[in-house]
């Protein structure tokens, strides 16, 4: 359902899920490194609860795979899952450590997804992840079963900290209601961190975006 897709999405790879070609030279941090470093709990507002199926991460062999997504040519939908799943989805990345966490309401969700690339390989993410965010402006959004619901992703300033960052907003209709996330991919050299925050719109929600990119941030600084 389209409605997982941006309210309820931890993925859900194993712990090594990405070492099917895997790279020797440990010139990033791994997947055990980064989940230690994830916003916790004792982060996020007090009634946040961490989603059943815990932390998630690439465990301690980094990967030397090549990208499964293009992000160049992908189209919408892949576009839509992949904000919202990255991680999980082979992008080149060499480890990765994600966690979610849901409010008392269990209407939406808080995901947080760190990446490590080798050499450019973050920067070039980071560049075609915009260019793909602006693609997608406007456009029909589809569920497992073939329904499609209008969608739409406006691009915005990211926090102002890291080398680079792009915010982001998506709004999927969803019958008489509309889901809205906001999110933000945020680049500190070799690593990026993707966080977004899914509700129904009208909802109210205690996430500072802003404020946990702030907290965020600093911890990847410590292992580089």
């Amino acid at each position: 359902m389209l409605t997982a897709t941006l309210a309820a999405c931890t993925g859900g790879g194993s712990a090594s899920s990405s070492a099917s070609a895997a790279s020797t030279a440990h010139d990033v941090p791994n997947g055990k490194q980064l989940r230690a470093i994830l916003l916790g709990a004792a982060d996020l507002p007090h009634d946040y609860t961490e989603e059943s199926i815990g932390a998630q991460n690439s465990g301690a062999t980094l990967s030397a795979a090549a990208s499964t997504v293009d992000l160049s040519s992908a189209d919408c939908n892949t576009v839509l899952n992949l904000i919202n799943t990255v991680g999980q989805n082979s992008l080149g990345e060499a480890s990765y450590a994600s966690d979610a966490f849901t409010p008392p309401s269990g209407l939406g969700e808080f995901d947080e997804t760190l990446l490590e690339f080798h050499g450019t390989d973050a920067t070039t993410f980071t560049n075609k992840l915009g260019a793909a965010l602006n693609r997608c402006s406007a456009f029909q959004a589809s569920d497992a079963s073939g329904a499609t619901q209008s969608a739409s992703v406006k691009v915005t300033p990211g926090p102002r900290i890291g080398d680079e960052s792009v915010g982001f907003t998506v709004k999927v209709a969803i019958g008489n209601q509309t889901m809205v996330m906001n999110g933000a991919a945020i680049r500190l050299g070799t690593a990026v961190a993707v966080i977004d925050n899914s509700l129904l719109q009208g909802q109210s929600t205690e996430i500072d975006l802003t404020k946990l990119a702030g907290m965020l941030v600093p911890r990847m600084r410590s292992v580089h």
